[in-house]
């Protein structure tokens, strides 16, 4: 009964529930003839002590005169003292899932925060409810695509999942545009081949196979001769060759399939362009009406923008942490400043191609 013994053990060094009802459960899970059984067999034993044993001799105690130790004989044991082996387990594991019901597993909060992006397929009630459930930490909305009305409807269901969820908050995040560079609208993606020859003009509305607008004026004057233009932070690159008052010609050196609005910049440059552009201070007040928990600024390049985006955060009376983007080499002999002055830094996995 030595499994048995165990049970009763651990169940008398176990901290009792206050509620007291851990002892009756332990009691329902014994078999009926639990107590008769136990009570039998130690009478049996008792028993069996009692009666004297009668010696057998052997070769050793015949030669020395039957005066040696004698052996007891062996007592055969009773089928009903075989113990119930499965049984007795069958007892143990659910004396095992009944106190794993009262006292609760410990709770780890993991560290690592999931950031989802939210766009046209999952900017549902449904898919926000799945998403939240699955593990998502932050909900992030892209400032360079949609607009305020899209983004209002993804903030009031996000909000409406944190208002009924009981241990589970979801925090928003607003990622700005950012002064960045990009192409125009193509009528179809065009594939460029190395050794192929392209323009990039300032003229809006061009998109044909050899040549898009780009949507910065200043872009003829932020290149030069002899620039690698880097196409989607380096998916693509082209050697600038010549120029003109409007355009810029290159050679394909890395060909691949350019897309309408891709961004373009020049290793080891920057875009003479305002850290924080008139768009991104409208969704900065859109985000501030809102509420929302995290700004994520793009192209920071010093700290100078950080702290004009704070005292703007503070005259407002919100508080909403400051994520910076670190996305080019400009970045580098700030960056100090930058994490310093920042809440929080994006590392861009694609940034080190802009060296």
């Amino acid at each position: 009964m030595a499994p048995v013994a165990a049970t009763r053990s651990i169940h008398r060094s176990l901290p009792s529930p206050v509620s007291g009802s851990f002892p009756e459960r332990v009691e329902k899970l014994k078999s009926p003839s639990f107590a008769l059984n136990v009570l039998a067999r130690e009478a049996e034993k008792k028993k069996k002590k009692s009666l004297s044993v009668a010696p057998r001799s052997t070769p050793m105690s015949a030669a020395l005169g039957g005066s040696a130790r004698t052996e007891p004989e062996i007592v055969p044991v009773s089928p009903e003292d075989v113990p119930k082996r499965e049984e007795q387990f069958v007892h143990l594991q659910q004396l095992g899932d009944t106190s794993a019901g009262m006292w609760p597993k410990p709770t780890v909060k993991r560290k690592t925060k999931i950031v989802c992006t939210i766009g046209p397929s999952t900017n549902t009630r449904e898919m926000i409810w799945k998403l939240a459930e699955a593990g998502m930490n932050v909900a992030r909305l892209n400032m360079s695509h949609g607009d305020h009305a899209s983004h209002q409807k993804v903030i009031d269901l996000v909000k409406e999942y944190n208002a009924q969820s009981k241990d589970n908050v979801i925090a928003i995040m607003l990622d700005t545009k950012g002064p960045e560079v990009r192409s125009g609208d193509l009528p179809q993606p065009i594939m460029l081949t190395p050794g192929q020859e392209f323009t990039f003009t300032i003229r809006r509305g061009v998109g044909t196979a050899d040549c898009v607008s780009v949507n910065y004026d200043d872009f003829v004057n932020d290149v030069e001769v002899g620039d690698m233009l880097l196409v989607d932070g380096g998916m693509m690159s082209l050697l600038v060759k010549s120029m003109t008052e409007d355009s810029v010609k290159c050679e394909v050196v890395d060909g691949g399939e350019l897309k309408s609005r891709r961004h373009l910049n020049v290793r080891g440059k920057s875009a003479t362009l305002p850290s924080i552009t008139d768009k991104d201070w409208d969704d900065i007040k859109f985000g501030v009406d809102n509420k929302v928990d995290f700004y994520a600024v793009s192209f920071v390049k010093d700290a100078q923008v950080v702290h004009e985006l704070k005292n703007y955060l503070q005259s407002c009376g919100a508080d909403i942490h400051v994520i910076v983007k670190i996305e080019s080499a400009d970045s580098i002999p700030n960056l100090h400043s930058i994490i310093t002055a920042s809440d929080g830094v994006m590392h861009l996995k694609s940034w080190t191609l802009h060296l």
